[in-house]
């Protein structure tokens, strides 16, 4: 779930999303931006990805300024259990990182 804060900029002016032409809108490829931005572009590619995006895709974006919205989507309300089968793989790929460490130290490029 994409969710903008009450301090959430748009990547190109660096404003806060606002009222007016500082609105936040996403466009196809997912990025936001204020309308004031969008405006501006010479063409109608992403500022940061350069994926093409039709006017007809734009669509406007609602900023909740009530800081415990976010606070409340942050905080999952049941604790986050790692199943063990993530765990097992988690130790096993430090276990090959340990042993690649040491063969590379091994090696005259190592060390």
């Amino acid at each position: 779930m994409l969710v903008l804060g009450p301090n959430s900029t748009c990547d190109v002016c660096l404003e806060c999303y606002t009222t007016g032409v500082n609105i936040a809108h996403a466009i196809s490829c997912g990025h936001v931006f204020c309308q004031k931005c969008l405006d501006h572009l010479m063409q109608q590619k992403c500022p940061l990805c350069r994926e093409r995006f039709s006017p007809r895709d734009i669509r406007k974006l609602h900023v909740d300024r009530d800081p415990s919205t976010i606070a409340a989507i942050d905080s999952p309300s049941e604790p986050v259990v790692i199943a063990p089968q993530i765990d097992n793989e988690s130790q096993r790929l430090l276990d090959d990182i340990t042993r690649i460490r040491r063969a590379a130290k091994s090696t005259r490029f190592g060390g």
